[in-house]
């Protein structure tokens, strides 16, 4: 990564930031990622990828970006991520959330720019390339051509709402609470097709009694299903509304998948059912955002594009 940071000055230090709804990564020259719940105590600092509580979000900040700091006085700037969708009003909540965490100065730059730079994808070719980057509040398409991002959309929502959607069918129809992990268990068995067998949840909590009945990977499908519906619907109509001479680049080039939701068996094979498009995983997709605002930092410092 060191290869990243020629021509940045060495006593100002430069910081990438991918504030996520469930996970916060931070990097610089000589720390690597540090990763951290998004979280200040028990008050989540987002919701859907944008910013729900400005104090969370310095509380959560302040500590990561002082780490960054050289002799521990000078601030850092720092490349902030943002969906596609976030309107002014959040966009600039973030670039104060992340100023009065630490950052003497601010740039926002798209998520699925980021994700498609940090998954290795040639994004200054002019043929067009697709990003699809499911994580846990967004989900992000976008079109990048040359460099810039033309064509975007994108739906909050993504691995969260698939747990939700587990939690909420089990006490629907169960009356059983189960945990955020075994929701998890059972969204990452329900996605990759596997056979109706039973899931125990010995330490799930029902409200009639100590008799609970397991929760079969069909419910759990059957939960999933309007989330994944909704995911696979916001792509094809993407497609649909893409021109002709760009939808013919994409599947020649095929649909570059980020985020959680990449992580997820069986999401990359009902994308490409759903699009007839080959969907390529990447190594590393909870750290692709990161890690592409990351290495665009000399860009944004050669043009002087921060916000003081």
């Amino acid at each position: 990564m060191a290869k990243h940071w020629e021509g940045l000055s060495p006593w100002r230090p430069d910081i990438a930031i991918d504030l996520g709804t469930a996970t916060t990564r931070v990097v610089s020259k000589g720390h690597g990622v540090i990763t951290h719940i998004s979280m200040a105590g028990n008050v989540p600092a987002l919701s859907s990828g944008v910013v729900a509580n400005p104090d969370a979000v310095v509380a959560l900040l302040e500590p990561l970006i002082s780490k960054m700091r050289i002799f521990g006085m000078i601030r850092p700037r720092a490349v902030a991520c943002a969906p596609t969708d976030a309107n002014a009003d959040e966009r600039n909540a973030l670039v104060v959330g992340v100023s009065r965490g630490g950052a003497c100065a601010v740039v926002v730059v798209p998520e699925p720019l980021a994700a498609a730079v940090g998954a290795g994808v040639d994004i200054v070719s002019p043929y067009a390339r697709m990003v699809v980057d499911i994580g846990e509040g967004v989900t992000d398409c976008a079109v990048i051509t040359s460099g810039k991002v033309v064509d975007t959309a994108a739906l909050r929502g993504g691995c969260c709402a698939l747990r939700n959607a587990v939690r909420e069918g089990a006490l629907r129809r169960w009356n059983l609470r189960i945990s955020t992990r075994q929701a998890e268990t059972l969204v990452r068995a329900a996605l990759c097709g596997s056979a109706a067998v039973a899931v125990q949840t010995q330490d799930a909590q029902g409200d009639d009694g100590p008799a609970l009945p397991p929760i079969s990977l069909v419910e759990a499908r059957e939960a999933c299903e309007p989330v994944v519906e909704a995911i696979l619907g916001l792509i094809t109509e993407f497609l649909r509304e893409v021109p002709h001479s760009t939808g013919s680049e994409i599947i020649e080039n095929g649909i570059t998948l980020t985020g959680g939701g990449a992580l997820l068996a069986g999401m990359r094979e009902r994308i490409q059912a759903a699009t007839g498009i080959t969907v390529m995983p990447v190594a590393n997709p909870l750290e692709a955002v990161v890690r592409g605002a990351y290495a665009m930092l000399p860009i944004v410092a050669m043009l002087n594009m921060w916000k003081h």
